[in-house]
């Protein structure tokens, strides 16, 4: 009789759990998940998925804006490009194509090929100032006397500038002490942006 008594108890009680388990999980296939079921990821690392998208997309657009601002400005140490470098041969091609062009101040007539003789370069953010005198390749053509070339980086290409005209010096008239401090003044002044330190002292 005791036997009974337990066999029918716990057959009682399965059916009960089957019962209770039907119902419950028919309960919930009808419910609507919730937004933290439905956003809840297995790991913990993506808890928080939305908020780790909005994030990296602000953290992308930052970047972006930074790499395009630092695209337009160019923010170095001052040096001198070695010979052979990049830099070193743009800054060349450019006062180059000052004296081939015929609508440039600095042309004269001339048959041979011209490279430069560098006394002196320095460069700065952008900016440039070198001694140099050109040679042909050709004997016969000859050049002035110059005292020295201002250039600008503006985007890819170095463009060569105006300057002020040089400072009336009783001691020095023909300006061979040029740039002197009061002609670095008054370049300054003209072009703010400009390093002094690309100025020979």
């Amino acid at each position: 009789m005791k036997l009974i008594t337990a066999f029918l108890t716990v057959v009682s009680c399965f059916c009960f759990s089957s019962i209770a388990g039907c119902s419950l999980s028919g309960s919930n296939s009808n419910m609507p998940p919730t937004s933290t079921q439905s956003a809840q990821p297995d790991n913990n690392q993506a808890a928080h998925p939305s908020v780790a998208s909005n994030t990296s997309g602000e953290e992308s657009k930052q970047q972006t804006s930074e790499v395009a601002t630092d695209s337009n400005e160019v923010n170095d140490q001052l040096h001198t490009p070695p010979q052979g470098t990049a830099e070193r041969q743009a800054i060349m091609d450019s006062l180059r194509e000052e004296f081939n062009s015929p609508r440039s101040s600095l042309y004269m007539p001339h048959r041979g090929s011209i490279t430069f003789v560098v006394n002196y370069l320095k460069v700065h953010n952008g900016w440039a100032w070198m001694n140099a005198y050109p040679h042909s390749s050709d004997s016969s053509d000859s050049f002035g006397e110059y005292d020295g070339f201002l250039l600008h980086q503006v985007g890819d290409r170095w463009e060569l500038m105006k300057r002020p005209e040089a400072v009336n010096d009783p001691n020095d008239p023909e300006n061979l002490d040029y740039p002197t401090r009061e002609d670095v003044k008054r370049i300054m002044r003209m072009y703010p942006s400009i390093p002094a330190d690309i100025f020979p002292r």
